[in-house]
């Protein structure tokens, strides 16, 4: 039998050597400090009166993640797991119509713990869209004032992606921008026309006078857009902007519009990033992912972000 000293002593080196590694674990270990949404009676609006609509954003937010999980466990490189099985069951979602929205991170629990911090930048800005179209929908009289409203709380995040105009062809620049849509050019066509159809509807749902004729309005973008899903449109070469589809948004809530293109931008670049071999290793990628982030997207960069484009009437697209 052992002294009571030795087995003290190797159950403080056991301790001492588990703390340790504990310690040297912490940086692969982010909070999760998740937020709740904005609440107003307008909560919801989009899902309990154009469920139509609410259904395909669901898809969208399925696809998403399912696409960063798939190129992160294949490293980007099979054109079949993509293309072919990830995209299909992707468009198998979209077809059920679900009725709530996905838990994206059973969807893409590799791809959260990689870059959890990126995720959220993702679901608050994705947040920010959910509550425009509940106002856009509902019968809130004052929407200008609910759309100030769940801006100033989106950007009292820490995650707040910037409500500057971005220049998004110098972020589409990077050495393995264009990756993702030059070896996937399938699925990076469908992620486009989701947001297409998140941009589009803003236009007819705020300009239309009650439910029905939002309904109305909203069912020939919803077939073009299940048009794009059958036939993706791979003969884009930039990904659809606010300005461009709805532009009396855009002039109405430049801020906000700002805040869907440089979200649409960022998703672009991790789709790069997670397939280009230039960087071959998930830390690389984590790197790179929290680099471009936390520089060029985070409103906490405004001051020194070099990508915001400067207001001398120069028009960047």
């Amino acid at each position: 039998m052992r002294p009571v000293g030795t087995i003290l002593r190797c159950l403080a080196i056991v301790a001492t050597a588990t703390l340790a590694l504990a310690l040297a674990g912490c940086n692969q270990f982010e909070p999760r400090d998740k937020r709740f949404y904005y609440r107003a009676l307008w909560n919801f609006s989009l899902r309990e009166d154009l469920a139509e609509l609410d259904s395909e954003f669901n898809g969208v937010d399925f696809g998403h993640s399912n696409l960063y999980e798939n190129l992160l466990l294949t490293g980007g490189q099979d054109v079949s797991a993509i293309e072919d099985r990830a995209r299909k069951e992707t468009l198998a979602f979209i077809a059920t119509k679900p009725r709530l929205n996905p838990n994206e991170e059973a969807i893409a629990p590799t791809y959260m713990k990689l870059a959890w911090r990126a995720q959220n930048t993702f679901d608050e800005a994705h947040a920010l869209h959910r509550a425009t179209y509940d106002i856009a929908v509902s019968d809130e009289p004052d929407k200008d004032r609910a759309i100030r409203n769940v801006l100033a709380y989106y950007k009292e995040s820490a995650y707040a992606i910037t409500s500057k105009q971005l220049d998004h062809h110098r972020l589409d620049s990077f050495p393995y921008s264009k990756a993702f849509r030059q070896r996937f050019p399938l699925f990076n066509a469908t992620i486009w026309s989701y947001h297409y159809l998140q941009v589009a509807v803003y236009d007819p749902l705020l300009a239309a006078r009650d439910l029905a004729a939002k309904t109305h309005a909203v069912r020939p973008i919803l077939a073009t857009y299940r048009r794009y899903l059958d036939q993706p449109p791979v003969e884009w070469t930039f990904m659809p902007l606010t300005a461009e589809l709805s532009p009396q948004f855009a002039a109405r809530y430049p801020e906000v519009a700002h805040i869907f293109d440089n979200l649409h931008m960022l998703h672009d670049n991790i789709s790069d990033i997670l397939t280009s071999e230039r960087l071959p290793t998930w830390e690389a990628k984590r790197a790179e992912i929290y680099r471009v982030v936390n520089t060029y997207y985070l409103a906490t960069a405004d001051g020194t972000n070099p990508m915001i484009v400067q207001l001398d009437g120069e028009h960047h697209h």
